[in-house]
């Protein structure tokens, strides 16, 4: 009787039509308890020991002892938030990252694919042990967009977390809990191609596993806290933005973020496209094949490999991208480092005017976060971006910072002077060096947020603070007063301004950004991205270099930060080892 309603049930599962999902739960030999979806199962036997093995599509078998199949109901919208059950559990672990313990619960939800059908997919829920024993009260969830992954292993519900260790197991150890979800391709849906910067695709997976995690989490008795942030760097950087924009396009009445930080985004796809043709250059040229598979796939084009790619690349994309037995690095290895753009792709998608290049661009446009996005100017923005950034150009997110300032969003570097906070001043910083900026900065807003703000408005103290001007000087006048010597650590940056002991002048401090890189264009520019008026504040940051310093007892404190700051990190084949040698952990 038993088998007859699990091959009933089975039946069910395998035949599902796009109002429901079967979700299947299983047991171990060694008594773990899981979960699959039903999209990732292709056949279940019935041993003669009264065990049962499903295997899945990718030929993987699971002997378990026991199994169940639970019906979740996916059809519509309102079902998402209106009709819940607890088949949504996976399983849960403990891990650590950096010096903190942590519980892993994985689960699945109830979403949409690119191709508009009802889809399971899964994501993951990270608690800090000090939360989850209830020792310490949780602050809010942050909402974490994984960046690019090509291998299945490094799906985050399989435990891949080199940013999340750097978010949650730095030293500040912020009291949060991360929700973050596999997308579609990795985890659940292992067995489709992966959506790379598919924004609304990701955004959507993003969004509905915010609030199956919120359902989840209240099932449970676990109290996750009033705020909720939304971040990512690189193609996270992107899919949090387009989160963001999904958010206020549709989600508005279910979710609203606190603040939303995107570092290293290629916002503007079309013009990262144009750019790599017209540099012939890419310091990451993996991803270059990855987003035409992935667009090519999700967008079905129907274009051939060999259209687009050049023969020794389009003959191993099955191997390459598709299998996802390889991470990225080892990937640009295979192609070579030294490639040219012109080297990957056919010369077509290299002639920036032939038909099928403006095809492409045409669809990168549509894909881009700068595209039909009406912003809700009452949610705040962090958009980080390295001006050397090798692998995702500058003028990527200037797009995207036109755009914003086209619905009125002003730019300001200060943090809460307006609802679009910036940084595009960071310079002689590749893609990956940057990000360690970008996190410092992340950490902390994120961290001081409950002493800056109160329901969700700046306090009267900071407010009065930054409401002057100038903006920069002032900040600079109070952290002297805090006993940090900017001055000394400034001075240390530009290997000391002006002649010898002479009064520091605005021709002194030209040529300094000079010698750095740094044209009197560029500088107007990087002025205008973060709000500053360049006039005013050289004339401002000399009045400053000339006065007389009230910090001298931190000439060495300072020089220390400073060769520390500016030691060359060890050349690194991921994010992950780079990120832990540059946060010691």
């Amino acid at each position: 009787m038993k088998k007859a309603l699990l091959n009933i049930a089975l039946s069910a599962a395998l035949c599902c039509g796009t109002a429901s999902a079967m979700v299947v739960k299983y047991t171990l030999d060694d008594g773990s308890n899981h979960v699959i979806t039903s999209s990732e199962l292709s056949a279940v036997d019935f041993n003669p020991d009264g065990t049962i093995t499903l295997t899945t599509w990718d030929g993987i078998e699971l002997p378990a002892t026991s199994a169940e199949f639970d019906k979740l109901e996916i059809g519509t919208r309102e079902t998402l938030t209106n009709q819940f059950d607890t088949t949504m559990t996976v399983s849960y672990n403990e891990i650590s990252l950096g010096s903190r313990s942590f519980t892993q619960f994985n689960y699945v939800y109830p979403s949409t694919d690119p191709f508009g059908e009802s889809i399971t997919l899964s994501g993951r829920i990270l608690v800090p042990s000090e939360i989850m024993d209830g020792s310490k009260a949780s602050q809010g969830v942050i909402l974490f967009n994984h960046y690019t992954i090509f291998n299945r292993d490094e799906a985050p519900t399989l435990g891949y977390s080199p940013l999340e260790s750097i978010v949650l197991g730095n030293p500040l150890k912020p009291d949060y809990i991360i929700v973050e979800s596999d997308f579609y391709g990795f985890g659940a849906t292992v067995r489709f191609p992966q959506a790379y910067l598919q924004g609304t695709v990701n955004a959507r997976a993003s969004l509905d596993g915010l609030l199956a995690a919120r359902r989840l989490m209240q099932e449970m008795g676990l109290q996750y806290g009033p705020l909720t942030f939304n971040m990512g760097y690189s193609s996270g950087g992107f899919d949090a933005l387009a989160t963001q924009k999904l958010r206020d396009m549709e989600y508005s009445d279910e979710i609203t973020f606190d603040k939303t930080f995107a570092g290293g985004s290629p916002s503007d796809i079309d013009e990262c496209y144009r750019q790599y043709v017209l540099t012939d250059s890419t310091a990451y040229n993996a991803v270059l094949a990855l987003l035409m598979v992935s667009t090519n796939d999700i967008q079905q084009l129907g274009l051939s490999y060999d259209e687009v790619l050049q023969p020794f690349v389009a003959t191993k994309i099955d191997d390459w991208i598709n299998s996802k037995s390889h991470s990225s690095w080892p990937v640009c290895d295979s192609i070579g480092r030294e490639k040219k753009v012109h080297e990957i792709l056919t010369a077509p998608y290299c002639d920036l005017t032939s038909e099928e290049s403006l095809l492409i661009q045409d669809i990168f446009e549509r894909n881009s976060i700068d595209t039909d996005w009406i912003p809700d100017q009452s949610q705040r923005l962090f958009i980080f971006h390295s001006r050397d950034d090798d692998y995702v150009p500058v003028k990527s997110a200037r797009a995207l910072l036109q755009h914003l300032k086209n619905y009125g969003m002003e730019p300001s570097i200060i943090p809460g002077k307006t609802n679009l906070q910036t940084n595009f001043v960071v310079k002689k910083m590749g893609h990956l060096t940057a990000t360690a900026v970008y996190l410092v900065q992340t950490l902390a807003a994120i961290k001081a947020w409950p002493v800056m703000y109160t329901d969700g408005e700046l306090n009267q103290m900071y407010a009065d603070l930054i409401s002057g001007e100038p903006d920069v000087v002032a900040v600079l006048r109070q952290l002297d007063a805090m006993g940090i010597d900017c001055r000394a650590i400034i001075n240390t940056v530009l290997q000391q301004l002006g002649d010898g002991d002479g009064p520091v002048t605005i021709e002194a401090i030209i040529a300094k950004l000079q010698e750095s890189g740094v044209d009197t264009e560029e500088l107007a520019e990087m002025c205008e991205d973060s709000g500053l008026d360049l006039q005013k504040l050289i004339a401002d940051l000399v009045e400053y270099f000339n006065e007389e310093s009230n910090g001298s007892d931190n000439q060495l404190r300072a020089s220390r930060l400073m060769k520390s700051v500016n030691a060359p990190l060890t050349p690194a084949d991921d994010y992950e080892q780079q990120l832990r040698e540059a946060f010691g952990l």
